[in-house]
This record gives structure tokens, sequence and C-alpha cells, in this order.
């Protein structure tokens, strides 16, 4: 097992511990002090002891909850024509790679998704949709990093009979992209939209045949190496 991997889902699982606790709170309490300047705002959520004294005092950190809180609160979808240019915009998934299609079956039916989710803050602007099949915009929900996924439950086995598990697949697709738009292996920051057009489809390839049972830090490894 990669240390550095298993340090970065300790740093990941905190990280969004804390950001999804204070969002939600920040949520809830929206219209008893989203008016308030950002200061105000953050000691506001320190007496309810939703965020620390520390984090209550950083500026950034309390207008990032903010904006994020209100862009959560009100929820507003794609207009009718950003959504039909941003479907028009790809043929296929860019998880799955399946061809998108109007009004074929469900699971390859044309959506819109949110690559930073809606509910978790991300706007409904061009740069944060894309196109994605019904069946994988639904199963994704809220994913936004790979440590979302099932890290401690996984013991994977090649089974020719059956797929590898979805919710498995979609952690290493959110691996597999935070690593190419922080430029982990290309040397370039990029956005997520940007990252996810380059590599898309992000489900990785499970070409493992050997039978041996594997945890998910080896297969998170594994990955990584094959780019």
């Amino acid at each position: 097992m990669n240390e550095r991997s298993f340090q970065e889902f300790a740093q990941l699982h905190a990280t969004i511990e804390v950001f999804i606790r204070c969002m939600r709170a920040a949520v809830f309490l929206q219209t008893e002090i989203a008016h308030l300047p950002a200061p105000e705002y953050g000691r506001q959520l320190a007496k309810r002891d939703y965020v620390s004294l520390s984090l209550a005092s950083d500026r950034r950190f309390c207008e990032l909850i903010k904006q994020t809180a209100r862009i959560s609160f009100e929820a507003r979808p794609a207009s009718n024509q950003l959504a039909k240019e941003v479907k028009e915009a790809t043929a296929g998934c860019y998880l799955c790679g399946i061809a998108l299609t109007k009004a074929g079956p469900a699971h390859s039916r044309s959506t819109v998704e949110h690559l930073w989710p809606l509910s978790l803050g991300g706007e409904s602007i061009e740069e944060n949709l894309i196109a994605a099949c019904q069946d994988c915009n639904t199963k994704r929900e809220n994913s936004i990093t790979w440590a979302w996924g099932p890290v401690q439950s996984t013991d994977y086995r090649h089974d020719p009979t059956k797929s590898a598990n979805v919710q498995l697949r979609i952690s290493l697709a959110m691996a597999k992209l935070m690593s190419e738009a922080s430029a982990q292996s290309t040397g370039r920051r990029s956005t997520l939209k940007q990252a996810a057009l380059r590599i898309s489809p992000l489900f990785p390839n499970f070409a493992i045949r050997d039978g041996r049972h594997r945890v998910y830090f080896e297969l998170f490894d594994e990955m990584r190496k094959a780019g």
C-alpha cells in the first residue's frame, strides 16, 4: 500500500467532513445569517458550534462557505438553452463513455451533470457542466472526491461474469479526474471540465486477470501508475 495515498485519504476525509458540516449548517441558517458580512457570518456559525473558532476567524473560508451555501440554498438548475448546448457538445458520457441519446434507453439518455455538485455549491455555469448518461448521473449522486467511495469496504477480485461495483468505479474515476486537474500527471493545472474532457471516459479499465484479491489502495495505486 502506498503511504502517500493513505495520508491523502485521511486528509481528504477530514477536509470533506468539515466542509460539508459547515456548508450544511450555513444552508440551514441561510434565512437568518445570509445578509451578514463574512466575519460575523463565521462568528454566528461558531456560536452554534458548527465551525471551530479558528475557521470562523478565517475570512476567506467564511466567504467560501457563504457563497456555496447561497448556491446550494437557491439550487438554480442550468437554463434549458445551456443544458442543450452542454448535451450537444459531447457524444459520450464522461464517466462510462456510452454513446448518449436523446430518447433511447433510460440508462443512455443524455443528462447534464454538475462536476462540482449543485447541492454542495457547484454553480450551473458552462465550466461546471458536462454531459453524462442518466445512469451515471444518478449513481454518482453528490460524490466530489475518491475519498467519498468504498475505501475500507473494497475487497476486489476480478469476476468475468459481472462488472466491478459502480461506486468503486465512480470513486476511482474521481481520483483520476482530481489527479488530472491538479497537474499530478501533466504538470499543468486545469479546471475539472478541462480535465474531464481531456481524459474521458473516466471509469478505470479493470484489466486485472490474476484472480488475486485487492484492497482499495492497491487498485488506486495501479490506476495511478496506468495514467
